[in-house]
This record gives C-alpha cells, structure tokens and sequence, in this order.
C-alpha cells in the first residue's frame, strides 16, 4: 500500500487507486497518516471529525470509521490504549520520503555538493501533486496541511538559493515571478526574484519588486521588509564590488562597574579582611557566597566595597553592587526587580529579558555562570530577597551579601558579623586620618572613640572635622562633642549614640550646607538626583550641585553614582529631626511635591500623547522640571524614580496635600498600566480619590475614579471596575471616557453585545473632537468584533488603526493593532501572516510597549508556530507567554492558558492540556471571565471527549454571540 498527503488524498493497493469516499474515513486515515507510526488519542480524532459539535456517540461511530477502514486497508491500523496508530514503512507515504530527499539536499549544500543537493531537493518537490490534502475538510487536517506547505515553501527557496550559487538565473525569472506572483507576502521569494534580475542586468525590475514588496507588506501588514531583502535592495542601489558581505562585529562593550570607589584611609579589621579576602580568592569549583552582617552605621557596606577592590582583578566580567533597600521608606527591592537592574547593567537588551520570576532569575543565574562576576548585594531584608539572586552550583563569580540581619546563606567560615570598631582598632582609624595628634594623646583618643560609641559612620565624621582643622587637638575634638547640644530625636544604635558626631560634624558646615542637608531630611527615601534637591531648597540646580559636593565631602552624603545622592538612615533621621524645626519645611515639602508631579506629568507625557489628561495638562511651570528627547528617556527616568514617585505619593496622603497625591497619582499611570503594576495603581487611585472626595473636587474625583477603575479591572476586580465606572457615567467630562471602559469591563466578562453598543456609541461621540483617542480603542472594537465572528469588519478596523498608530507614530496603539491583526488572520486560517505581525510586534524595541502585550504576542506565535508545523518552537513560547503572564494580570494568565492547554492537545499531550484546561476554569469562574471560561470548558471537552463539558461551552458562546 502507498499513500499520498502532498495534494488530494491518495491511496494505492496493490497498484489500483483506492478511494475513500466517507467524510470522516477520509478525515481519520488522513489525521492517522499525518503522523506515521505514532499514536493519535481518541480525542484529538474526534475533535478533528466534529469540532465543537461533537455527538454523545462519537467515540461508537469514530470505531465504526477504523473499522471501515480496516476491511480496505488490512494491517494499516494499529490499536493502542489511548488511540489509533497507522503503522507505515519505507516509501508508502510520500511525506516520508519528501523528509527523507529534502533532508538529504540540505545535507549536500553542506557538503558543498550543490549539484547533488539540487537533484535531490527537485526529486521532493516533484512529489507535489497541488495542495496538501486540499481535498480532506476538516479544521484539524487544514491545520497540519498548512505546516505541509510551510516545509514545501521552505523546501522550493532552498533548491531556488542552490540553483541561484549554480549560476541559473536566467532559467528562473519567469517561475520566480510567478512565485512572487501567486506569494506575494513571501519575502525570501522576492529576494530571490531581485537577485536573479539583478544577475541578468535588471536592476531596474529588480528595485520594481522591492518597492511592490514594501507597498503590500505595508498596506496588508503594517509592516516593512526584513534585514535579508533589505540588504538585497541596499546592493541594488549601492553596489560595491569586492566589499564584505557580513556585518563588522560591534567592539566588545568594557565590562560593566557600578562598584562606588574604595575608602582611601580604611583601616582597622585586618582579621575580617583577610578572612574575606581568602574565601573570595580561594580555588574552589563552585563560586563565592560571602554575608557581613551588623547594626546601621557599623560599616558593612564600606567593608564589602573595600574587599570587592583588593580582589577586583580576579573578577574581569564585571563588579557590580545594588541595593536591595531593606531599611528606608522606599519599599525594599524585589528579586525580580533586584534581577532586571543587574541583567541590565550587564547590557542586555530589557525586551529580552524574562518576565516569568523564574526565567529571570535563571537567566540571572546562568550569566554569573558564564561570567566572572563580582555582586554585592547590599542592605538585603531577609533570605528570601536574596535566594533568586544567588549563583547556582557552576561558574566561578564571587557574591558579597550585607544586611542588618544574620543571614544563613554563605558556607560556615564565609559569614563575618560586624561589632563597633574595639579601642585599638578605632584609635588606629584615627590616627591614620589626622596623624600625629591621635597617637600624642592616647587617652584623650580613646574618650573621642567612647564618645562615637566605637561607630565607624561616627568615628569618620568626627575624624573628618579634626582632619579639616588643623590648629586643633584631639582634645579640642573630645571637648567639643561633649558639649554638642541634644538632638531634636532620640538618636541611638544599639544603646550607642552617635549624635555626637553627627552635631559636630553639621555644625561645622557653612549655613547653605547646613540649610539643604535638613530639607534633604524631608524627601520620602532618601536617595535623589540634583533636579529633586534643587526642588527642596527652591535653588538653581548648578548652586545645589555645589553644595550637595560640600555635603559629600563632609561624609554627610553619600554618592553612590554620578548624580545620585543618599542619606544614611541614621544621618536622614538626624536631618529629618532637624528638619522639623525648620520654619521652611512645609513651603520645601511643596516645592518637592510640585516638581515631582511636574516632572511625572512630562515624562509620561510621551506615554499617552495627543490623550486627555484631565487637570494634569493644565499645570502650572515648575522650576527645574526635566525635558525629555524620547521615550526611550522617559523610560529611563521613571525607572530609575519610580520608588521615590511611589513614596512621594504616600508622603503627599499622609502630609494631606490631597491635590498633589491625585495629580502625581494620575500622571503616573501610563506607566503602571503598562507595566501591569496593578497592586500599585489600585493603592496610589484609592488615596487619590479619598484626597479628591476630601477636596470635595468633582472633577478630579471622577478623573480618579476612571483611572481607579482601570487598575482594578487589569487586576480582575471586574465589579469594584464596574462600581467606580459606574459613578461617572453622566458625569460632562468624564462620562464617555467611563463609558467606553466599562465596554473594556464587558468585553472581559464577556458581555460581547453590550460591550459594542457601548463602544460604538462612546466613540460616535467622542471621534471629531478627540480622532486618535478614539483610534485608540478601535483595537477593542476589533477585539470585540472579531469574537462574535465578524472578521471582515474586524480586520477592517484593526487595519485603519493600525494605519492611525504608524502614522500618528503612537507605539502603544500600533502595537496593540497589530496584535489583533493576528489574531484575526490566525482565526482565518493566515498562520504565516500571523507570524510575520507578531514577530515584527516582538522585536519592536519600544519601552512602551509592556509586559502583558508581549506575553499575548508570546503565545499567538506560539500557537502560530504549531499551526506552521514548529510544535517544539510553538510549545516552549506557549509555556513562557503562560508562566511570565500568571504574576501580571489574571485575565492575560487566563488567556495565555487556554493557548497553552490548546497548543498542548494540537501537540498530542491532552492530559497535561486538561489540567492547564482546568486551572483556567477555576480562575475564569472565580474572576468572570466568561470568555475564557468558555474556551477552558471547551478545551477540556475536546481533551477527555466529556459532551457534558462541550455543551456547557457552547451553550456559554451563545449566550455571549461568540462564534
């Protein structure tokens, strides 16, 4: 018997065609053949001979089909357990010998036998006979027809490249162009097609099909050619003889050092440096885990920086140190954001950095593998902050880990805890700061180091005033901090005050010092740039600069990095004591507030252009207020100040400036909608709006219910969306912005037809006054289009969005459009279009462009892959779009899981598919999703063949128009 997939279905007994004229016989041998000599489940056969409308006695009349087939075909059909298997041998399917002459053409091109590889690769593509299985109808064998194409695509552009190195041009124009022709989206086609032309001396036609190209991947797609056919065109029209084909190589980036600079005069610890240097440089096949422990102010940063510089040579990959924020008000780092800053500083690119926890510190993991690296992990809470950190069992990277807390995560002998300096080591700290004068009077000394309770942090004040002033002694030292006046807060350590020092140090400082290095007390973390300082003192920026050097230079400041300045807590709860004795602490709060909401609103700006921002675009000028060139350097900003805007927020509602809060609340949301911080957008709207309504501000009360709303409904708190939306509909401002949300609310809780009533009439309303905010929601309008089985108007919108998006040059618009342009091709059966948009979506480098649309393009390629016959490459980006989208937002989790349980049935795997199946129904009911209910319902039925579950989802699509 021989069989025959590469066109109609075929079938020879013993030289005679054999027809099957049976529908579903047909689509059965047809999904067995599809798969020779493995076992297809029984229900992966029934939902590829009904669908959804499965009967309650497919499972009889699937048996009765093989039976049929068994009488024609003796000794085809094997049973097993969990389904049927064709067992075929040698040359009886012609898919199997198309793999095994394709496989050997490509064998031969790299063998460089080009002859060889273009008689072999012609002989399978003869095996062709038109259209794989074109006459089988069935979604499940069209399905696995198109991944046939797909390699026969393949297979023609590879024999089509051998005879272009053979020199047959000229015998391939007429059949490229009509390739081109019949393949007008295939682009290494029309490269090919120029190459030949250009071979030929028709560089003119061959600049013709690339402009062709251009103009329909732009009109259909949106999209422009790729780098390949790119190159192709840039030769045409700048050819240079002779010149290198490949790029050059970029110059190896210099490893990257965020390591502050070492302590020159540090002293003192020989015992504990030279325990850290030997664990750090001693010859051990697993790398270093070092912990130094100890109070505030005790120097355990200083140490770690200290050791990371006398073993910085073994460590040529890079030194890098972050801080993991344990104590402060900021909230301390998590480790996956802890992760993303350090794979940065290494210079990977931040779209392709994991956003499944897990991933992220994997990939964290295999750089310190990879690398010698240097890591000090400084100020860490506990344990479980720093585990996703920590090196795994290979490579050859040394860590360094500081926290307040004892830590049990080094090797024993590898954790040092730190105690205040002991008398001789504190008396030879001093002297080796000021020289002589320590070592002249011992006693004397050693009251300065009672004094400073033996604190390294007030020890190095102390000693800096005595290094600064000459003409005095150590007694004049010792004399002046036992007269330092009492601090306005209780400052102490352990029982140790370093007031002392703080006092004498501050004293000493020119009243400009004296002036920013209170207010410097006020801000809510800490830790600033110039812009917020300037803010606080209401001084030019170049003044504040200058003073904030003085600071530093007096040990009352740290820099950390260029720019950047920090208070150590115990110095900030000095400052803030201070402060509030300060007569101008409430004008600076002010003044600090008001440029950080300046500041946001201009940043985000580039987040949301041309869009309505409510009270936030009216705001007043603010001295200092940064100007930003991109998006890029939004992103860069917000970044880097997203903690200090968050505790800005906090410091406004509990200081009552209730306009401050909303409004720096409100021009923050661009970003945190985009970047799924929904737990924070709910916490900073819910202050927000109690500011409002206390302000008793209509309208910027409903400016904040709208937006409160759209965090509560990422998070999958459909009602509390609906309760604040709900409020706001008949308000005159904000009344249609409300009520096209509360579509986005329908839609996810799969009101479908309420859902476009709302949306087509908000948007009748709002399209003259405002053409590219309601662009905006046309994506949701094609969403919503596209689930009750209007495709063509679906399509039709997505496209002019789209269009709108590139034009008006608004990434987040046409990336979005983009996406649903997918989907919708996706759902027309257009698997290699679907592909092409979600690539190009993927390799956009736009920052705005968050983590839950790349997880929804992640698992539409996925599904896309499996459709074009890539079930390994499908499967490993269904899983990753799943496990990064599960901490986001539930409604992305639950789609992205419905394409997982889909993708794992198509790829024979129904168990493991019904239990993804079912965690997403748990999920959906609990959240109402109803959509996705439907599709996990559905999923689990195709799975386990259970009628009860496919009624259940169908009877669902109806209720919600779905198709």
């Amino acid at each position: 018997m021989r069989f025959g997939l590469l066109g109609p279905l075929a079938v020879d007994v013993a030289g005679r065609r054999l027809e099957i004229s049976a529908a579903r016989d047909r689509v059965v041998l047809a999904m067995l053949l599809l798969e020779p000599n493995r076992v297809v489940t029984l229900a992966r056969l029934v939902d590829a001979v009904w669908g959804d409308a499965t009967p309650a006695t497919a499972r009889a009349q699937l048996h009765t089909c093989v039976s049929r087939l068994r009488r024609h075909l003796p000794g085809l059909i094997h049973t097993d357990t969990a389904g049927y298997r064709a067992a075929v041998v040698g040359d009886d399917l012609d898919t199997l010998r198309f793999d095994r002459l394709t496989a050997a053409g490509r064998a031969a091109i790299a063998a460089g036998d080009l002859p060889g590889a273009r008689a072999r690769l012609r002989d399978a593509l003869d095996l062709w006979r038109g259209p794989a299985l074109v006459d089988v109808d069935s979604p499940g064998v069209r399905a696995a027809a198109v991944a046939l194409e797909e390699r026969h695509h393949a297979a023609l552009e590879d024999c089509i490249d051998v005879e272009l190195r053979l020199g047959l041009q000229g015998e391939l124009i007429s059949r490229l162009t009509a390739l081109a022709e019949q393949h007008p989206l295939r682009e290494r086609l029309h490269g090919q097609l120029m190459t030949a032309l250009a071979r030929v001396g028709r560089g003119a036609d061959a600049v013709a099909v690339y402009r062709r190209l251009a103009a329909t991947l732009d009109e259909q797609l949106g999209l422009t050619p790729g780098a390949e056919v790119q190159r192709v065109y840039r030769d045409l029209l700048h050819p240079q003889p002779g010149a290198p084909t490949a790029r050059r190589a970029a110059a190896s980036p210099a490893p990257p050092w965020t390591l502050p600079r070492d302590v020159a005069d540090f002293s003192g610890r020989d015992e504990v440096v030279a325990r850290l240097v030997a664990a750090a440089t001693r010859s051990s096949p697993a790398p270093a885990v070092l912990t130094v422990d100890g109070m505030a102010g005790v120097g355990k940063t200083t140490l770690a920086v200290h050791v990371a510089h006398l073993v910085a040579d073994r460590y040529p990959d890079g030194r890098l140190l972050i801080d993991l924020r344990a104590h402060g008000e900021r909230p301390p780092l998590s480790p996956h954001s802890a992760a993303e800053i350090l794979l940065r500083h290494l210079g990977l690119d931040p779209a392709g950095i994991p956003q499944d926890p897990a991933e992220r510190s994997a990939r964290w993991r295999g750089e310190l593998a990879d690398r010698r690296l240097l890591v000090i992990l400084d100020n860490a809470a506990d344990p479980a902050q720093i585990a996703p950190l920590l090196p795994g069992p290979g490579g050859a990277s040394l860590v360094v880990v500081t926290s307040r807390r004892r830590l049990a995560t080094a090797p024993p002998g590898d954790g040092i805890s730190l105690d205040v300096l002991d008398p001789g080591d504190a008396a030879r700290f001093l002297a080796g700061v000021v020289g002589e004068r320590a070592a002249a009077d011992p006693a004397v000394t050693a009251e300065v180091v009672r004094l400073c309770g033996g604190l390294p942090l007030a020890l190095r004040l102390a000693a800096a005033r005595l290094a600064h002033r000459p003409s005095w002694s150590v007694a004049d030292l010792a004399d002046r901090l036992r007269r330092a006046s009492p601090a306005a807060v209780d400052l102490t350590v352990d029982g140790r005050s370093a007031h002392a020092a703080f006092e004498l140090s501050y004293r000493q400082l020119d009243e400009p010092a004296r002036r920013l290095f209170r207010l410097a007390g006020l801000h809510p973390s800490g830790e600033f740039a110039v812009p917020a300082a300037a803010a606080l003192a209401g001084l030019p920026a170049a003044e504040t600069s200058a003073t904030l050097g003085r600071l530093v230079d007096a040990h009352l400041l740290l820099e950390p990095s260029e720019g950047r300045f920090r208070l150590h807590d115990l110095l900030r709860e000095y400052a803030a004591g201070l402060a509030a004795a300060d007569p101008g602490h409430a004008a600076a709060t002010d003044r600090l507030l008001d440029w950080y909401v300046a500041a946001t609103a201009a940043a985000t700006r580039f987040w949301e252009p041309r869009r309505h921002r409510g009270a936030v675009d009216g705001l007043p000028a603010v001295p200092g207020t940064p100007a930003f060139a991109d998006l890029a350097a939004t992103r860069a900003w917000l970044d880097r100040e997203i903690a200090n805007l968050i505790s800005a927020v906090h410091l406004a509602d509990r200081l009552g400036r209730h306009r401050h809060g909303a409004l720096l609340t409100r021009a923050l949301w661009g970003y945190l909608f985009r970047n799924s911080m929904n737990d924070v957008s709910i916490d900073l709207h819910r202050r927000a709006l109690a500011g409002a309504e206390a302000l008793a501000d209509d309208d910027l009360a409903a400016m904040t219910h709208n937006y409160l709303a759209s965090a509560y409904a990422r998070a999958g708190h459909l009602d509390d969306a609906a309760h604040h939306l709900g409020r706001i509909v008949g308000h005159p401002d904000w009344g249609f912005r409300a009520r096209n949300n509360l579509a986005a609310v329908y839609l996810y809780a799969g009101r479908l037809r309420e859902a476009l009533a709302l949306l087509e009439g908000s948007m009748v309303a709002i399209y003259g006054a405002d053409r590219t905010w309601a662009f905006g929601q046309w994506t949701s309008l094609a969403t919503i289009l596209q689930l009750l089985g209007r495709t063509g108007e679906a399509l039709t919108v997505a496209r002019r969005a789209h269009a709108v998006g590139r034009l008006d040059r608004l990434p987040s618009l046409a990336a979005n459009a983009r996406l649903e342009l997918a989907v919708i091709h996706q759902r027309l059966g257009h698997h290699r279009l679907a592909a092409l948009l979600l690539r190009a979506l993927l390799a956009d480098p736009s920052p705005e462009i968050g983590p839950a649309l790349v997880c929804l393009a992640r698992s539409r390629l996925g599904l896309a892959e499996l459709a074009l016959g890539r079930p390994g490459e499908g499967l490993a980006l269904l899983a990753a779009a799943h496990r990064a989208a599960e901490p986001l937002e539930p409604h992305v989790a639950c789609l992205t899981g419905n394409d997982l349980g889909t993708g794992l049935r198509l790829a024979g795997r129904p168990a493991d598919a019904a239990q993804v199946h079912a965690a997403v129904l748990g999920q959906a009911k609990r959240m109402g999703y109803r959509y996705e209910q439907a599709r996990a319902l559905q999923g689990l039925g195709l799975c386990t063949g259970d009628p009860a579950a496919l009624r259940e989802a169908a009877d669902l699509f109806a209720q919600m128009g779905a198709q």
